[in-house]
């Protein structure tokens, strides 16, 4: 398949859950394009009962 390579991401963002209490979720995400990565981290967060309150910090892994 030709196009954009998939990207390995570190991610970082800030969230608080139903009782306001403030944490920092970290973890990888794979994807085509920073923005989309993006998405899919805020999608997650929100999936699992949080609400990001800040903005989503996304590096390249490097391997």
């Amino acid at each position: 398949m030709s196009g954009t390579p998939r990207v390995t991401w570190k991610f970082k963002v800030q969230a608080t859950d139903n009782k306001g209490r403030l944490g920092t979720h970290r973890g990888l995400v794979d994807s085509h394009s920073e923005g989309i990565a993006r998405e899919a981290v805020i999608e997650a967060v929100q999936a699992a009962g949080y609400r990001p309150c800040g903005v989503v910090t996304l590096k390249p892994k490097r391997r």
